[in-house]
């Protein structure tokens, strides 16, 4: 059995390299095309396959139902992350006011309790946010004023330590098993299990783009051509 993931991912990274292929060969053809002068004036040859459809027929096997993972339990990961926003501060020698750490906990388990209590996946990113939240909320109610920079470095740095104060088990996807071999589907197919899966896969190009960054370096990006 072979996740439907896997063979879906598979075909698409095989049209991958299939043009990474044909465009190494395209560019070895301009250099020949380039050396002789009978040829120079042609236009270079270039395959490529803008569109591809697969009709695939398949077998349904099994099906692997997904987890949506386990936070640790608010007040514990809210004080975890306390002791985190403590360590930070004092090496900043900032002087919080006598509240200040009690409210954050707060904050943080309230807004941890409120997306513990949904039915979407604990990602990292969620709880991250939730966290980045009730520091932003700590530093409004207690009046606390910090830089911009202070802030934003602050916040970073919590957001890392989110992995280990809150996610005890991280989400896992459900899972499709099926099974492509053709003699397996010739023998076994049946009304109730076989599926054909028609894919269109459609061919886009990514080309890099430069700009000058604050610092006078440069930033190299992947663009849509």
């Amino acid at each position: 059995m072979i996740d439907l993931g896997s063979i879906l991912g598979s075909l698409m990274t095989g049209l991958i390299r299939a043009r990474r292929m044909a465009d190494e060969q395209t560019a070895a053809l301009a250099e020949y095309y380039r050396d002789n002068p009978l040829l120079e004036g042609l236009t270079v040859p270039r395959v490529r396959i803008p569109e591809l459809t697969i009709d695939l027929p398949l077998l349904i096997e099994n099906y692997v139902e997904g987890d949506t993972g386990k936070m640790e339990e608010p007040k514990t990961a809210a004080t975890e992350l306390e002791k985190q926003l403590k360590l930070l501060m004092s090496k900043r020698n900032f002087k919080a006011k006598p509240y200040f750490y009690d409210t954050f906990t707060a904050e943080v388990t309230k807004k941890l309790e409120v997306l513990n209590q949904t039915d979407t996946p604990v990602t990292k990113e969620a709880v991250a946010r939730s966290v980045q939240n009730a520091f932003a909320d700590t530093l409004s109610r207690t009046k606390t004023t910090l830089s911009d920079t202070e802030r934003e470095s602050i916040a970073n740095i919590l957001r890392e330590n989110v992995q280990v104060a809150g996610i005890v088990k991280e989400p896992l996807a459900s899972n499709i098993m099926t099974n492509i071999k053709t003699a397996d589907v010739k023998e076994q197919a049946s009304n109730a299990n076989v599926v054909r899966l028609k894919i269109t896969l459609k061919e886009e190009g990514l080309e890099w783009a430069t700009r000058a960054s604050e610092s006078g370096g440069v930033v190299r990006t992947l663009q849509a051509e």
